[in-house]
């Protein structure tokens, strides 16, 4: 399953970025990790601190996209995205952030 998922990554990877063939890729890709994920839920359990934890993460990653996006010179100050587009440049990158966000989708799809 593995291997499966790692070749469907690399080819997807190597897709033309903003084109409907990459986004099919993705589309099909999201379904099979929600319908993996749903295939074995988990028993509900409420965590609370867990969410607070991931707020204040997100709320930490947003205002440093937000300082650095205002702030001048850019090359100073690069905000997230464009870190990530430096990096997601090299296709490994891409296909391993491709089975990161698939595996994300199905461990969200067991909650």
């Amino acid at each position: 399953m593995v291997a499966v998922a790692a070749a469907y990554a690399w080819w997807a990877a190597g897709l033309r970025p903003f084109t409907w063939p990459v986004l099919a890729a993705v589309v099909v890709a999201g379904i099979a990790a929600v319908a993996l994920g749903t295939r074995r839920r988990r028993v509900a359990g409420d965590d609370p601190d867990g969410a607070m934890v991931w707020a204040v993460l997100l709320a930490l990653l947003a205002g440093w996209e937000l300082a650095a996006y205002f702030q001048a010179p850019r090359a100073d100050h690069p905000t997230l995205s464009s870190l990530a587009n430096e990096v997601l440049d090299w296709r490994p990158a891409r296909a391993v952030a491709f089975l990161v966000w698939a595996a994300v989708g199905v461990d969200l799809a067991r909650r």
